[in-house]
């Protein structure tokens, strides 16, 4: 396994992944259009913090290809695509945002083969009044047969921000298996109180939650983990 890594200072519109890789991407400020080919058999891990991006990010998955993405960002209005391509090709994609300005993250997943898999988690925090938006597509061709398709959409409200999802499953056969989730609101009354009868001030068990919320499905080593909670403490208002 080889192990790439993609700054503000590499332009690269179309990677293609001929073997098993761990990319790691760091972008600031940008707007890019990239693509990412990922080869029959091939596995492809990322791990992506970005601040204000507006970047197009399109993966191709060849046949039995598997992807996991790992995203964390501030300020984010990107737009993914991802293209199932071939047979049994697979994408978990976990992206984590944290939201100060009115953005749109948009997302679609098409299922062009069969027995592909996706499992799209998007969480956000919105810290501010402003506006934020999920539009999160999972689309299913008729001869698209045996699919699995689940999505997780959440978005934690602070102090009353405009927040809107909007998750669509969109299958033209019977023979799949498709979930989705969408959530809007503040973290729950009672695990706040049972925080704070255990002596932890309001700050600090808003801060447990939201670290708590952003990496809880983020499977990552100790070095990858300490980076992305210092990425989060260093965003919070």
């Amino acid at each position: 396994m080889i192990r790439l890594s993609l700054n503000n200072n590499d332009f690269i519109d179309n990677l293609s992944i001929i073997e098993d890789t761990v990319l790691d991407v760091r972008l600031d400020n940008c707007s890019n259009d990239i693509c990412i080919n990922v080869m029959d058999n091939m596995c492809l891990e990322v791990f992506e913090i970005g601040n204000n991006t507006s970047n197009k990010v399109t993966y191709n998955l060849g046949s039995n290809a598997q992807v996991i993405v790992y995203k964390i960002s501030r300020n984010n209005s990107d737009i993914i695509r991802v293209n199932l391509n071939g047979e049994k090709s697979s994408i978990k994609f976990y992206s984590s945002l944290m939201n100060y300005s009115n953005n749109t993250y948009d997302f679609k997943v098409r299922h062009n083969a069969s027995y592909s898999e996706s499992d799209i988690v998007n969480h956000c925090v919105n810290f501010t009044e402003s506006e934020f938006r999920f539009l999160v597509d999972s689309d299913i061709k008729k001869e698209s047969l045996e699919c699995i398709c689940n999505q997780d959409n959440k978005i934690i409200d602070m102090i009353g921000g405009k927040n809107y999802i909007s998750p669509n499953l969109l299958v033209d056969n019977d023979l799949i298996t498709a979930n989705h989730s969408a959530y809007i609101g503040k973290f729950k009354k009672d695990i706040m109180f049972y925080l704070k009868s255990r002596g932890i001030r309001e700050r600090e068990c808003n801060l447990l939650l939201i670290r708590g919320f952003l990496l809880e499905k983020m499977n990552l080593d100790e070095l990858m983990m300490e980076e992305y909670v210092s990425f989060i403490n260093s965003n919070l208002g």
